[in-house]
């Protein structure tokens, strides 16, 4: 099995990033390499990582997702590389699933399924519940919160365009460029982590007032020649598949591969 890094970009959010470490410590069976970037923390992050077994890039400011990323994949040695957010936790074996889902399949990016929300559930039993129902499940999309790169893909097409500033639209503009170099992108259900979701991104928004949503927009419809949805018959089209394939989903397997946190404690059909 191909060798692993992990790279995860921080700004804040330490018990966060706590609960995703730990999770990552846990639940990673084999040798893996970790690299964070501390990305201008002032909560205490940077304390945090001194005691940690990992690879600390430190900025002494907030760089965005795409410069951090990039300094992380700079940095990283496996053959494949996983981009993480710190507001998700892994569970038993995520990284084996994905890794065999990947060689098996030949997908230069691979993602697992997400709950997102409250972790206000079990989560190791209703991720054991979750694979065993959705082993089969595939969708062709990426899920940008934890997706595992090929190392071929950065040889071939570079890495994130360091031009969007802080978060947003540079996974969308990396997905794209994946594609079009001939590389397949795909979710599988055999394996599943918890996402809180959009943490990190809402701390931004309420600390940086300079329009670098604006900026990131107008810069990936330069490059593109349109937006990321695109025109009314593209939106509606997109709309109208992803219901399509949520419906699909439910109904093979009992699950959709991206599922909101609902306040039960019950495990999901197929927990046998």
């Amino acid at each position: 099995m191909k060798t692993l890094s992990l790279v995860i970009a921080l700004y804040n959010q330490l018990e966060f990033t706590r609960r995703c470490i730990a999770s990552i410590k846990e639940h990673t069976p084999g040798p893996f390499e970790l690299i964070l970037i501390n990305n201008g923390c002032v909560d205490g992050t940077a304390e945090y990582l001194e005691g940690l077994d990992a690879n600390i890039v430190t900025n002494e400011r907030n760089l965005g997702c795409a410069k951090a990323w990039n300094q992380g994949i700079r940095a990283s040695h496996g053959a494949v590389v996983g981009i993480l957010n710190n507001d998700i936790i892994v569970t038993p074996r995520w990284s084996d699933a994905l890794l065999a889902f990947m060689e098996r399949e030949g997908h230069g990016i691979v993602c697992p399924s997400a709950r997102e929300g409250l972790l206000d559930y079990d989560l190791p039993a209703y991720a054991r519940a979750f694979t065993s129902a959705c082993a089969q499940a595939v969708r062709k999309e990426l899920y940008a919160p934890c997706m595992l790169v090929d190392r071929a893909v950065f040889d071939r097409i570079g890495l994130f365009d360091e031009a969007f500033s802080y978060g947003g639209c540079e996974d969308t503009d990396f997905l794209w460029r994946t594609q079009a170099a001939g590389f397949s992108v795909a979710m599988t259900g055999s394996a599943l982590i918890h996402h809180f979701s959009k943490v990190t991104q809402d701390a931004v928004t309420r600390t940086e007032t300079d329009g670098y949503w604006n900026h990131n927009m107008a810069h990936f419809q330069k490059k593109w020649g349109r937006t990321i949805r695109g025109n009314w018959f593209q939106r509606r089209w997109a709309d109208v598949n992803a219901k399509w394939v949520k419906r699909s989903e439910q109904r093979r397997f009992g699950h959709t591969l991206i599922e909101k946190s609902i306040r039960s404690s019950e495990p999901p059909r197929g927990s046998g």
